[in-house]
């Protein structure tokens, strides 16, 4: 009980602390920036910091040189790498009024995604839209890349550096 007291009142310091001015529904916070990143909001492009909030229609944008770690409000983990585009499409985390959705549109470029509580809590609400492929969550981990016209699969090479990536270990 304690604990679930702590996450909410850290929730709600979370949402308190970076929700101020903010143009729409907040989604999650910028945790890690590399080189080039924006995040276009309104027709705006922002440069990206650790720290910002992301909004629900927010787009981050990489560079060639960029990457971006987020942390959603359920907690999810998302890792976008360089070259990439993605869309908050929809984000609802409200559990008790059993409001739980997290719909993201992935234009081009490379991400990897570690579920959080939407996903524990009712799987089919999530969901990540590509422009050939629509994936659902029914486990913990993914990652998609996107290039051209078709998906790319990852070698295992490459899996295993996202995995580095987003478990917080670098890159390399």
């Amino acid at each position: 009980m304690k604990s679930l007291l702590a996450i909410a009142m850290g929730l709600a310091l979370f949402l308190g602390a970076n929700g101020a001015g903010a143009a729409g529904p907040q989604v999650g916070v910028v945790k890690t920036v590399k080189g080039e990143a924006l995040i276009e909001r309104e027709a705006k492009a922002l440069p990206a910091k650790t720290g910002d909030a992301l909004m629900e229609k927010d787009e981050i944008v990489t560079g060639r040189d960029g990457s971006m770690g987020v942390i959603m409000k359920d907690d999810s983990v998302l890792s976008i790498g360089p070259q990439s585009r993605l869309e908050f499409k929809e984000f609802a985390f409200e559990p008790a009024e059993k409001k739980l959705s997290a719909i993201y549109r992935f234009k081009c470029g490379t991400l990897v995604y570690l579920s959080g509580l939407i996903a524990k809590l009712r799987p089919e609400a999530v969901r990540f839209e590509t422009r050939t492929a629509v994936c659902g969550i029914r486990g913990t981990y993914l990652a998609i890349s996107e290039e051209g016209e078709d998906l790319k699969d990852f070698t295992e090479e490459e899996a295993a550096r996202l995995d580095r990536l987003i478990r917080g270990s670098g890159g390399k």
